[in-house]
Order: C-alpha cells, then sequence, then structure tokens
C-alpha cells in the first residue's frame, strides 16, 4: 500500500512537473492562449512565469491522480512476478 502510494504521488509530480514545462514554452510563444483561451480565476494581469506555473498544474494534476493508479498496480504486479521467477 505504501509503494502504490509512493507511485501515485509522484506520477502526480511528474505530471504537474511536465505541464509547467510545456505552458513555460507556450506562454512564451504565444501569450494570447492563456489570456484569452482561458478563463482567468481573478481579474489579475498575470506574469506569463505565472500564468505558466498556474496552467501547468491546474491542466495536468489529474492525468497523474487518475494514471497513478493504474501505474501503480502494473509496476507492483510486475515486481511481484519477477520476484517468483527469480526464486
Amino acid at each position: 500500500m505504501r509503494e502504490a502510494l509512493k507511485i501515485i504521488v509522484l506520477t502526480v509530480g511528474l505530471s504537474c512537473a511536465y505541464g509547467i514545462a510545456h505552458d513555460q514554452i507556450t506562454a512564451r510563444v504565444c501569450i494570447e492562449y492563456f489570456t484569452i483561451g482561458h478563463f482567468s480565476p481573478t481579474n489579475i494581469s498575470w506574469t506569463p512565469t505565472v500564468l505558466g506555473l498556474y496552467w501547468g498544474i491546474v491542466a495536468t494534476w489529474w492525468v497523474g491522480l487518475f494514471g497513478g493508479p493504474w501505474l501503480s498496480t502494473w509496476v507492483l504486479r510486475e515486481r511481484h512476478k519477477a520476484s517468483k521467477v527469480a526464486l
């Protein structure tokens, strides 16, 4: 159970890191994608860096949350199979 939770947390973290990196590039290439194409939670004029951080996390955390249990099940099952073969 603890190993599965570690994998899920890592998957969510990596998903957010990918989203942040992707949106940091997108915010510099086409800021209109975030200012016109997305709903802004506030009327504050955000910098491209903050927009990339915010939308990178908001848009991708759920991918890791739903993919993490699947990935942890698969990894732990394969590790269990490998330990049987080694014996």
